[in-house]
């Protein structure tokens, strides 16, 4: 902040940051375990939410205005202004705690996620004009002031129930886990050389790992595995599209096991497909296989038996899981024969 004119508000401005950032840390550390009422309306929640995040937007694009002009706030105004935006903050916050855990963990989660993103925003700028102050950067102050506009829109963005929330995720997972089929179905069509090319020196590129023939074998039950996971999302996304419900509190929670057991299927992909490029980790291959085919099971055990899963969809569940255990089989029988 400049000397001559803005030095007397760091204090100011230093101990609104500190309040923000407290705020934050509450935040991100609350879990869903807090008391329901039995009058609780989420309607009501979002109502009260919109409005807090419009207000905090409201008060901290005042601020970013008010340092661009000269002569800038004295103490007394800063303190106002701050007051506002430390106001608009901490109603943020309580309307974060109203949420009721019979709504979701994963819509907690995204709400959590926006809440925490919309104050890290208004702490930015204060940051920016405790460091950088004066009118003599505006456009610092715009670019900053922007952000807590996008902050705010990531809470009007929200999953409006979990239904909504659960798919936002699935959907990110899944696009994870269709871009790892795609890629080591392409490395397929060669010799897997040229993967992970970090040093374009000559050396390196006469010394590139690359599969053999049986290698190419080996994998060959692991990436069945993979698209498996693959086709899993699909199902599941399909299913949770046409029938996920959460008019009951049993379903909700139906919905979170759902997200949770097929997370863990999207990052055990993501751990596979490393260990299946060359040089060939033949014991790592095997147990991160084994691994995935074992949450595939229990993700299609979860929605065999929860809501989502129709009459319609029972056979599409369990051709997938004897595909599941088909390939294992096949990956231990090839093996055996090493």
């Amino acid at each position: 902040m400049a000397a001559s004119s803005t030095a007397p508000l760091a204090n100011i401005l230093l101990n609104s940051i500190e309040n923000l950032l407290l705020a934050e840390q509450q935040v991100q550390n609350k879990d869903v375990a807090q008391q329901q009422s039995d009058d609780y309306v989420l309607e009501n929640f979002w109502n009260n939410l919109s409005t807090i995040s419009q207000k905090l937007s409201f008060e901290c694009t005042k601020v970013g205005i008010c340092f661009t002009k000269s002569p800038i706030p004295t103490a007394n105004e800063t303190s106002s202004l701050l007051t506002s935006v430390e106001q608009a903050v901490l109603s943020l916050v309580s309307v974060f705690y109203s949420l009721s855990p019979v709504y979701g963990s994963v819509l907690h989660s995204n709400v959590q996620y926006a809440v925490v993103r919309a104050i890290q925003a208004a702490r930015l700028l204060l940051k920016v004009i405790k460091d950088e102050g004066g009118e003599a950067i505006p456009e610092r102050y715009h670019q900053s002031t922007g952000i807590v506009w996008q902050g705010c829109d990531l809470i009007a963005k929200c999953p409006q129930d979990n239904k909504a929330a659960v798919l936002r995720e699935l959907h990110g997972q899944n696009n994870l886990v269709s871009d790892a089929f795609t890629e080591i179905s392409e490395a397929l069509k060669g010799d897997g050389s040229g993967w992970n090319c970090l040093d374009d020196s000559e050396d390196y590129m006469e010394e590139e790992d690359k599969w053999t023939n049986e290698d190419k074998d080996l994998i060959g039950p692991s990436v069945n595995l993979i698209k498996a996971a693959k086709i899993l999302y699909k199902r599941v996304l399909a299913a949770v599209e046409k029938n996920g419900s959460c008019a009951t509190p049993d379903k909700v929670k139906e919905l979170d096991q759902l997200y949770e057991d097929c997370k863990l299927v999207s990052k055990t992909v993501d751990t596979l497909i490393l260990e299946l490029y060359p040089p060939l980790n033949v014991s790592s291959m095997e147990e991160q296989s084994c691994q995935l085919a074992d949450l595939l099971r229990t993700a299609l055990k979860t929605c065999a038996q929860s809501h989502i899963a129709s009459e319609a969809e029972q056979p599409h569940i369990d051709f997938l899981d004897k595909a599941v255990v088909h390939n294992l089989d096949c990956m231990k029988e090839k093996l055996s024969h090493r």
